[in-house]
């Protein structure tokens, strides 16, 4: 039981290396890992079918049988080829730029910068053209160099410090260099120019040229700037001359305006007056007629009361008014009466006795008629005891 015990102790730890030991030996001689940046190739050496696999290998973890299969691995970023002056250990520069000549035979170094990168799912055929390592480079920098001497040695004197020629001539060599590298399966990205170099005796008299150059646009900007001075000096006076034109006009207008709408205050009060008096006039007129209307009938009636008075008095009535008027008189304190010769409650006899009397020679007169014709008598004179129909 003790020995037991030993060998389960010691069991784990050995199985532990052991397996250590063959994911070393594993990874050593049977896997290869690609990175991010890179793409694979592999090549089958040994077996039934040899030769380059047609296929490019991503990042991860990948078959890699020591004796059986070859590995090249390549660079899958964009990638930069420097042609200029770089400092050497040397303690000089070393001389990398491309060295041209001119079409007017006048020596010229480009510093330029080239990017590119190896074409999608085509390294295995930059493997199988070009070869192993880094040869692809070497070509992507001999063929730059061969086709800026060839289109940057087009160019002239005045070429030189153009910038946009600088460019076009950048444009075009990056057009010649994707389609001579296309074939080495590689894609340009761009080409650009940093600096152009030219000799000293070039270089001065391309500097006298720029001068005289920047000189002609100098004048001539002066001489545009003394031709804008005028033009701006006749705007100005053109615009304070339709300033003043509009502040004219807006015053006239104002004053138009203004006119009008006096006039036309003044027509309305004019009408408001005109209709208040008509207005007016029609009732002093609509009063006076009715105040005529009303005195003509106040006359008619007051004479028509004494026409009808008149002929009251003319007849029956104006005995009975008599007799009224002589009964008012008597002072019957100072009179002595005998009620046995005379009845005062028998108006007729009473009215005889007064002197009113008819072919008959009695009073017909009811109460009725007595009692208007005495209202009538104790109406002050003058008053109208009619009314009208």
């Amino acid at each position: 039981m003790h020995i037991g015990k030993l060998t389960a102790k010691y069991i784990i730890p050995i199985g532990i290396f052991f397996f250590i030991a063959v994911f070393i030996i594993g990874i050593k001689f049977f896997v290869i890992k690609v990175g991010v940046d890179q793409v694979g190739v592999r090549t089958r050496i040994w077996g039934v079918t040899r030769g380059i696999v047609h296929k490019d290998y991503g990042p991860g973890w990948h078959r890699a049988i020591s004796g059986i299969d070859q590995w090249d691995l390549y660079d899958s970023t964009v990638q930069t080829i420097e042609l200029a002056k770089e400092p050497s250990h040397m303690g000089h520069d070393e001389r990398k730029e491309a060295a041209l000549r001119t079409a007017d035979d006048y020596d010229v170094s480009v510093d330029m910068v080239v990017k590119y990168q190896i074409k999608k799912d085509e390294a295995w055929k930059l493997r199988q053209d070009v070869g192993v390592g880094e040869r692809y480079k070497i070509i992507v920098e001999n063929e730059t160099r061969d086709i800026a001497r060839s289109v940057f040695g087009r160019m002239v004197e005045r070429d030189l410090y153009n910038p946009e020629e600088k460019r076009k001539r950048a444009a075009e060599c990056k057009i010649e260099l994707t389609a001579r590298l296309v074939l080495r399966h590689v894609d340009v990205i761009d080409v650009l120019i940093l600096e152009m170099r030219f000799d000293p005796q070039l270089e001065r008299k391309i500097k006298n040229i720029k001068l005289a150059e920047l000189d002609n646009v100098l004048n001539k900007s002066k001489a545009l700037a003394a031709e804008q001075r005028g033009i701006t000096q006749t705007i100005d006076a053109d615009t304070e001359a339709i300033a003043q034109k509009i502040t004219g006009d807006k015053e006239r207008a104002l004053t138009v305006l203004d006119a009008e709408t006096s006039k036309r205050i003044t027509e309305l009060l004019a009408e408001a007056d005109k209709y208040l008096v008509q207005k007016k006039a029609e009732g002093d007129l609509y009063k006076q007629q009715r105040k005529a209307d009303g005195t003509l009938l106040i006359k008619y009636s007051q004479a028509e009361g004494e026409r009808l008075r008149r002929e009251a008095l003319a007849g029956l009535g104006g005995d009975i008014i008599v007799a009224m008027e002589a009964a008012r008189n008597i002072n019957l304190a100072d009179v002595s009466i005998s009620s046995l010769d005379l009845n005062l409650l028998d108006i007729d006899d009473m009215a005889t006795r007064l002197g009113v009397s008819d072919t008959k020679g009695k009073l017909r007169v009811d109460s009725k008629t007595f009692k208007q014709i005495q209202e009538m008598l104790n109406q002050p004179k003058g008053t109208d005891t009619t009314k009208p129909k």
